[in-house]
């Protein structure tokens, strides 16, 4: 093999593949007899770890469906060579039913081969005749092809894959009839299950009328590239979104089936803690009033760059729209959002790890303690879709010292290959499936602590203020407000104010007892605000006093 980057952590090495291709070019008996201890070191040993590592982390609920039935390759054929020179570890179904009639052979298997590994879901029927029947009784494979498919007269392998611009799960030539109502829930279920896959990696899907396989494919310099809790996690998270089908097709009875539904129902029961609510973009142009293709372009902007800042005057929703598009990179899958606010005391040691006093047995120790930033990213290796950490007024904090040797991790997010040494020794990078959005006032002097550095690393999503989001709210929320007048009003303001930094925002206004509150509003938060820009012209800011707005308005 080409000297390729290996993780430190990784528990595979180049041996391990470069015994493996010898292994393929020679598939005997003799040569893994001869090569045993390497391949116990490199091959079975790693494999057994990760395996038993994802054992451990999935739920209860479905352990108590699995046991390991096979692992190691394949077994010698009659004339002494070996079949597929594939090291396997397979999850079968655990033999607690007998009376389901058990007619698919399904399992949940990890496959590594010459200069790959494969893990996912594979179903292959030990009864044609049952399996067809059943099949052509229940399922409707592209409308009039079913009778094709009688005849054998056309192949019967059928195929889609699954990536990460897929919006829609669709079986394209192969679809449950709606009119079965276990089908039905099997479909939506599927649905489901990958409408969320956000993951970079697509599943490989191949459907034939006796063998399903829904599967990953990893190739081996990325596997190298890959820490062993990176590859326990994808692997893990894979079993876990397939789990139904190893159920589906292992479980069927001819005669009811109520047991089916019931195991899918408590599995889909389970499932749903594991995952987070989908929040579609149209939900949040309706709150926020920016257009799904504005929005668009920024979730764009947030996953292609790894991190954002938006930025705006004072009033105009950008802690707000962070939350909103945190909640959607979220959504549909298992990751997480968490938010810090920087201010001017704010340190690395806070953010990256330090030095932190404390007392053991009486002694006084002086560890170092991972600050905010590196605990947020050891939660999200846990995680295989997207975690979001909002950075609230980023520009408050000094950023050049805060965030120290990060930057370099900053400047290429795409580049998994980089590392970073912190003080303690530990190797640090930013796990792929990280997102960072921070907020910045413009308004705010310390902007200028910003330096050029620093801003060619992350993108920047301007806000300005949106009166048509006045206008909407008040509007859906039927509160009565003379909204019309109060916009002149603001965009008199803004013009006298004659800098988009400094706008005055619409935040202030949203709420549903404005009539009641706006004269508390205008003279304890806008004023205060507006004396402070028109310190040197009294005159502009008398125009703008409680007094002569309330005119304005009709009060």
């Amino acid at each position: 093999m080409e000297k390729v980057f290996v993780h430190p952590e990784c528990p595979f090495s180049v041996n391990t593949f470069n015994l493996l291709a010898e292994f393929k070019e020679n598939p005997t008996s003799h040569f893994y007899l001869a090569h045993k201890k390497d391949f116990l070191k490199y091959v079975e040993e790693p494999l057994k770890y990760i395996l038993s590592q994802v054992e451990e982390q999935l739920p209860d609920f479905i352990k108590e469906y699995i046991n390991i039935k096979h692992e190691g390759f394949a077994s010698i054929t009659e004339i002494g060579d070996w079949e597929p020179t594939a090291y396997s570890i397979v999850f079968y179904l655990k033999n607690i039913i007998s009376t389901v009639l058990y007619i698919s052979r399904a399992q949940l298997m990890l496959n590594l081969e010459n200069q790959k590994l494969t893990f996912g879901f594979s179903s292959e029927s030990n009864n044609f005749e049952a399996v067809e029947e059943y099949r052509l009784q229940h399922y409707i494979i592209d409308g009039d092809i079913i009778e094709l498919l009688k005849r054998y007269q056309l192949p019967k392998t059928y195929s889609f894959c699954l990536t990460q611009e897929t919006t829609d799960f669709k079986l394209h030539n192969w679809d449950f009839n709606s009119t079965i109502e276990l089908a039905k829930n099997v479909y939506e279920l599927l649905e489901k299950i990958f409408t969320r896959s956000r993951g970079v990696i697509p599943y490989e899907v191949n459907i034939e009328v006796t063998k399903i396989q829904f599967q990953i494919s990893l190739e081996s310099q990325k596997i190298l590239g890959y820490s062993a809790n990176d590859l326990i996690r994808k692997i893990g998270q894979t079993f876990k979104k397939l789990f139904p089908l190893f159920l589906i097709f292992n479980f069927y009875d001819y005669n009811n089936n109520y047991l089916t539904q019931i195991i899918l129902s408590e599995y889909l029961s389970v499932y749903e803690k594991e995952f987070n609510p989908v929040y579609q973009l149209e939900k949040i142009s309706e709150i926020t009033g920016f257009q799904t293709t504005q929005l668009t372009q920024w979730i764009h902007a947030i996953n292609r760059k790894g991190q954002t800042i938006i930025q705006g005057p004072p009033g105009t929703g950008k802690t707000f729209l962070a939350h909103k598009l945190a909640q959607h990179l979220i959504g549909g899958g298992d990751g997480f959002s968490d938010t810090i606010q920087f201010h001017p005391a704010y340190t690395y040691e806070d953010f990256i790890q330090g030095i932190r006093p404390q007392s053991q047995d009486r002694q006084l120790t002086y560890p170092i303690v991972p600050g905010r930033f590196l605990e947020f990213c050891e939660k999200a290796e846990a995680c295989e879709d997207i975690c979001v950490l909002i950075i609230d007024e980023i520009n408050r904090a000094n950023l050049s010292q805060v965030f120290g040797e990060l930057m370099y991790l900053l400047d290429d997010r795409q580049d998994t290959k980089r590392f970073i040494t912190l003080a303690s020794g530990q190797k640090f990078r930013i796990p792929t499936n990280v997102r960072i959005i921070g907020t910045m006032n413009t308004a705010d002097r310390s902007i200028a602590l910003v330096d050029n550095a620093l801003r060619r690393r992350f993108a920047f999503i301007p806000i300005y203020p949106n009166y048509e989001v006045l206008r909407q709210y008040h509007q859906r929320e039927e509160t009565g407000f003379p909204v019309n007048k109060l916009t002149r009003i603001l965009e008199d303001v803004n013009r006298a104010i004659n800098n988009k930094h400094y706008e005055l925002g619409i935040s202030f206004f949203l709420t549903k007892t404005l009539a009641e509150d706006i004269q508390d509003i205008w003279q304890m938060e806008i004023e205060p605000y507006l004396e402070e820009y028109f310190f040197d012209n009294q005159a502009k800011m008398d125009e703008f006093l409680w007094d002569n707005i309330k005119t304005k308005l009709g009060y």
